[in-house]
């Protein structure tokens, strides 16, 4: 339940804070007092759009803070949980408005966005608003209501398969696209074609390069390594193996004479043998140069296409291997493309057949709730002064109806305000008074178990009056019972009610106007209970206030 709310420089409320207790709350005051702040502060903590006008004059941005207590069980505590937000008590919310910039929200002491006080929001309070009679008229709102009597299990699982149904329909929609025209898949065989003949594989560019350039480089490489042969065994010269023989036979009687040519020997020792080696090696080498000017032309030719093929995809040739791959990958999607499209149009068959059968239960599922709902409300206007009318909910169930979250249903309320006359859409007969009475029959008949949500109510009781109202107040005191409902009235019989009761009073302080809220106690009850009577200043009226106050209880 809401146990505080704390309002600094919010529209004309500089300063405001709020103890608050279980029960029934009454928010009273004068026409234009500005009773329907303290709900537009809470609906601010709840998510709804901020609005730099929130703001009070003057001010650099207005802070809002509620604390609720939540019960070991409460919805709320799980969404913390899964949030990994801390769930100590009280859960405190708040909203920072700037009166320039974005606003900030905090959920128990943590930063947090505008849809998770949302979310959030929507497992704590649910407000019904003085304009909800207004919106009755609109076939979304009327399936919202009966909605909300039916297992959300079935509505969930009508979401789920048009999830299932439009993802599928993506895949073909994917498949359709990325497979093309004919022109496109005869474009692509192409060049497929291009790749296979030339079948590159991957590195062979280096392999192919390397040896095209050898055998473009035979005659430079003969006559190098001819030279380098007699180099190293020429008889027409000293060559130099000859001179490295020579220099170890001159060293070979001094060794005991000098401790360090024994080293220096056997180094000249080395030097020779791999000379000798190096001299056999290219020896071998120039034997086997050959001139093979077809592998040459081979070369050159392969290395000429991959170049041609590689300026033509505007790459390197060494990538062609990974066009190549990709490219035949594509055309083997394209080529398999009416089997992949068969089995995409029968998944999208089945999602649309387990839509189809979902739908059908949520239809069966609102035509019990509807019935049962129109009985409720019927009853509820008898007790509201209404005694005549008559409620139905029209269901239709579309068989051909495109897949969407909502189902295959066309939901309409008709009603009848008197006898003899056969119900017909809300929209088309019923009168602002009825529609205002109506409204407030469906919130008393299609009310949930308020024990784990703060109810707000803004004078719904607009346009009813008498007896009418006293069964007003006995409906809100029943719903604030094992929980908590505030309501903003004009109707002293409701306030009566009330285990609580706020007055708010609008001062003018030189030239600016500010919002005071009161709790008032009894004796200022009795006071504000005769105001809005309409006899505030006469004994007689406090006298009544003070009758209907002692009364309202259980009554």
């Amino acid at each position: 339940m809401l146990r505080s709310i704390t309002i600094r420089d919010f529209t004309i409320i500089d300063r405001l804070e709020l103890e608050l207790e279980p029960g029934f709350g009454a928010i009273t005051g004068e026409t234009g007092a500005g009773k329907s702040i303290l709900i537009d502060a809470l609906a601010q903590l709840l998510g709804e759009r901020a609005d730099t006008s929130l703001v009070a004059a003057g001010a650099e941005r207005a802070d809002l803070v509620a604390g609720f207590e939540l019960g070991p069980d409460h919805p709320a505590r799980d969404w913390l949980r899964q949030q990994a937000l801390n769930e100590e008590m009280p859960l405190l919310l708040r909203r920072v408005i700037p009166a320039s910039g974005a606003s900030r929200a905090w959920i128990a002491g943590q930063p947090a966005t505008v849809s998770q006080l949302r979310e959030l929001g929507a497992l704590l309070v649910e407000i019904h608003g003085q304009h909800e009679h207004q919106r009755l008229t609109d076939p979304r709102w009327q399936q919202r209501w009966l909605d909300r009597q039916v297992d959300p299990a079935l509505r969930d699982t009508v979401q789920a398969q048009t999830e299932q149904w439009r993802e599928a329909r993506q895949a073909l929609a994917t498949l359709e696209r990325d497979a093309g025209d004919e022109q496109q898949r005869e474009l692509l065989a192409w060049q497929v074609g291009e790749l296979d003949r030339l079948a590159l594989q991957e590195g062979e560019m280096e392999q192919l390069e390397a040896e095209q350039r050898r055998l473009a480089s035979i005659e430079d490489l003969k006559l190098g390594i001819g030279e380098a042969v007699d180099a190293l065994h020429g008889e027409e010269t000293a060559s130099a193996t000859q001179l490295v023989r020579q220099a170890a036979r001159a060293l070979e009687a001094l060794l005991e004479r000098e401790p360090a040519l024994p080293e220096i020997a056997e180094m000249i020792t080395t030097a020779a043998v791999n000379l000798d080696e190096a001299g056999r090696a290219l020896q071998r080498l120039h034997q086997d140069l050959e001139h093979d000017p077809e592998r040459l032309a081979e070369l050159e030719q392969r290395l000429g296409r991959a170049g041609e093929l590689a300026r033509k995809h505007r790459i390197k040739a060494e990538q062609l291997p990974a066009l190549h791959a990709e490219l035949k990958g594509r055309l083997e999607g394209i080529e398999g493309l009416d089997e992949r499209r068969a089995a995409l149009n029968e998944a999208l068959g089945k999602a649309e057949s387990r839509w189809r059968s979902a739908a059908l239960e949520l239809h069966r599922a609102r035509c019990e709730s509807g019935e049962k709902l129109a009985r409720a409300v019927t009853a509820t206007l008898a007790e509201l002064g209404m005694d005549q009318a008559r409620v139905e909910f029209r269901i239709e169930h579309d068989e051909q109806a495109e897949v969407a979250p909502a189902g295959a249903d066309r939901i309409e309320i008709l009603f009848s305000a008197n006898p003899g006359q056969p119900p017909r859409p809300l929209a088309r007969i019923a009168s602002g008074g009825e529609l205002s009475r109506f409204s407030l029959a469906l919130i008393i008949a299609g009310a949930e178990d308020s024990e784990d949500k703060v109810r707000l109510f803004d004078e719904i009781d607009a346009g009813v009056g008498g007896e009418t109202a006293h069964a007003v107040g006995r409906f809100l005191l029943k719903a604030s019972q094992g929980g908590q409902a505030f309501c903003v009235t004009h109707l002293a019989q409701v306030a009566a009610r009330a285990d609580a009761q706020w007055r708010v009073l609008k001062r003018q302080e030189k030239d600016r106007t500010r919002v005071e809220i009161q709790r008032l106690d009894r004796a200022s009850r009795i006071l504000e209970l005769a105001r809005m009577l309409g006899s505030g200043e006469s004994d007689t009226g406090r006298r009544h206030a003070e009758t209907m106050l002692d009364s309202a209880p259980g009554s």
